[in-house]
C-alpha cells in the first residue's frame, strides 16, 4: 500500500476505527456479562436444584411403590396394611426421608379402572393407597443448593402409589339357580375355595364350605323333615365365600343323597321297607376341586362324568327354554355333554349342569340295592354365574395400579 505525498508516516485513517470498534466490543462485552451473571448464576442454581428435586422425587416414588406392593399383600392375609407400609416404605432411606410417610398416608379401598381408588374398609377392599410427602410443614424439606440465594423457598414435593389384584376376579353370588324339586333325591349345592398350589389331601385345600341352595319346595324345612340330619336350611340371598388369596378358586360341591325326598321314613330308618324294596339312603359327594390352566377351568371330579359346563353371552342363552338358550338338550349324553374349554371373560356367563346320580354302576334293580342308574341329561342341578367384571377369572395378583 503506497503512502500518498505529503503524508508520509501517517498510519490509515482505517485502522484507528477498527481500534475503537474493538475496544467498545470488549467494554460491551464486560458489561454484557456482568449484568448476565445473576441470570446466569440463578439458571445454574435452578438446574442443580432441579436436578436434585427430580432424583429425591424418583426416590420417594420408588419406596411407596414398593409400600404399597407390600401393603396389598396383606389385605387377603388379614395382616396390618399400615404396619406393613410405614415399615416398608423407609426401608433403605436415609434420616432425612423420615416423617415423608405417616399413619393417615396409607388407606384401604376399592380400585376399579373405570372409577379409580375409592377409599372403604369393607370386606371386598382390593387396593391401597400410599402417599408420601416432603415438606416444610414436615420438617423434611428437601435442603436447597443455590436456589435459596435468589428468594425461592424449598418445594413441597408429594407422591402416591395405588396397589390393587383387579375387582371382581371371581364368581359372584349365581344368577340363577335351579335344582329339580321333583327328584326322590336330596340335593346340596355348597360352594368353597380351594387352594390349587396347597399341599396334601384335597380335603385340607377347601375352605369356606358355603351352603347356597337345595332342592326342597319353598317353605320347606329340611332341618326338621330329616330330624336334624341336615343342620341347616339354605340361607337368601346366600352367602358367598371370598376366595381372593392367589391360588384360590371357587369350586363347587354336590351333595347327593338317595331316595329321602320320595321316602322320608329313610331319614330315621335307612333300612325302611317301602313297597317291599329297601331303596336305603346312601350319600354322595362330588367336589370340583377346580384348577385354573391358562385361565379355563379343570374339573376333579373323581373320574365321575356328572358336570356339563357352557359359555354364553348372555344370561339368556345360559338359560334353558328361553328361547335364545344354547345350551345342549337330550337324555343319555354321555358322550356329547358339553365341557367349555374357553375363559370366563368380562361381560359373559357360565352354566353348570349337574347330573344327580352317579354313572357308571350297573342300574336299579328290584331290590333298590344298586341306586346308582342314570339318565345324563346333566339338568338335576342347574347354575349360571357371571363372569368377572374386570380381569381374568382367579387373577389375584398383586400390581401397582398407579
Amino acid at each position: 500500500m503506497s503512502i500518498e505525498p505529503g503524508r508520509k508516516g501517517r498510519r490509515w485513517p482505517g485502522l484507528r476505527r477498527v481500534r475503537t470498534i474493538v475496544r467498545n466490543r470488549v467494554g460491551g462485552t464486560a458489561a454484557v456479562f456482568a449484568l448476565s451473571m445473576p441470570m446466569l448464576v440463578g439458571g445454574m442454581a435452578l438446574g442443580i436444584d432441579f436436578t436434585m428435586y427430580r432424583m429425591v422425587n424418583n426416590r420417594m416414588q420408588i419406596a411407596v411403590d414398593g409400600a404399597a406392593l407390600a401393603a396389598a399383600a396383606q389385605i387377603d392375609k388379614g395382616g396390618n396394611t399400615v404396619e406393613t407400609a410405614l415399615a416398608t416404605v423407609m426401608r433403605n432411606l436415609p434420616a432425612d426421608y423420615a416423617g415423608m410417610t405417616k399413619v393417615n398416608d396409607v388407606a384401604t379401598g376399592i380400585y376399579t379402572q373405570a372409577n379409580g381408588f375409592r377409599p372403604d374398609t369393607g370386606p371386598n377392599v382390593n387396593a391401597i393407597r400410599v402417599v408420601a410427602e416432603r415438606s416444610t410443614a414436615r420438617g423434611n424439606a428437601v435442603d436447597q443448593v443455590l436456589s435459596s440465594v435468589l428468594g425461592f423457598g424449598p418445594l413441597p414435593q408429594r407422591v402416591e402409589a395405588i396397589a390393587a389384584r383387579p375387582a371382581n376376579v371371581f364368581y359372584q353370588p349365581p344368577e340363577s339357580e335351579t335344582l329339580d324339586p321333583e327328584a326322590g333325591d336330596y340335593n346340596e349345592i355348597y360352594v368353597y375355595c380351594f387352594d390349587t398350589r396347597g399341599s396334601g389331601p384335597a380335603s385340607s385345600r377347601r375352605s369356606q364350605m358355603t351352603l347356597v341352595a337345595n332342592n326342597m319346595p319353598a317353605n320347606q324345612n329340611i332341618v326338621q323333615i330329616s330330624g336334624g340330619r341336615i343342620p341347616a336350611n339354605p340361607q337368601r340371598p346366600p352367602p358367598w365365600p371370598n376366595c381372593n388369596q392367589e391360588g384360590q378358586t371357587l369350586s363347587i360341591r354336590l351333595r347327593n343323597i338317595r331316595h329321602v325326598k320320595s321316602n322320608p321314613v329313610l331319614w330315621n330308618n335307612p333300612n325302611a321297607t317301602i313297597s317291599n324294596r329297601r331303596p336305603g339312603r346312601p350319600e354322595h359327594n362330588y367336589f370340583t376341586d377346580t384348577q385354573l390352566e391358562n385361565w379355563v377351568e379343570r374339573f376333579d371330579l373323581q373320574g365321575f362324568n356328572i358336570l356339563e359346563t357352557q359359555r354364553c353371552d348372555s344370561a339368556a342363552q345360559c338359560t334353558p327354554g328361553s328361547g335364545q338358550s344354547i345350551i345342549p338338550a337330550g337324555r343319555n349324553r354321555a358322550n356329547t355333554r358339553r365341557r367349555e374349554n374357553r375363559p370366563c371373560e368380562p361381560g359373559k356367563f357360565m352354566y353348570f349342569g349337574f347330573e344327580d346320580r352317579p354313572p357308571g354302576q350297573s342300574g336299579a334293580n328290584g331290590t333298590w340295592l344298586d341306586p346308582a342308574w342314570t339318565d345324563t341329561d346333566y339338568d338335576d342341578i342347574r347354575i349360571v354365574m357371571k363372569c368377572p367384571n374386570s380381569g381374568r377369572l382367579g387373577d389375584a395378583f398383586v400390581r401397582l395400579v398407579r
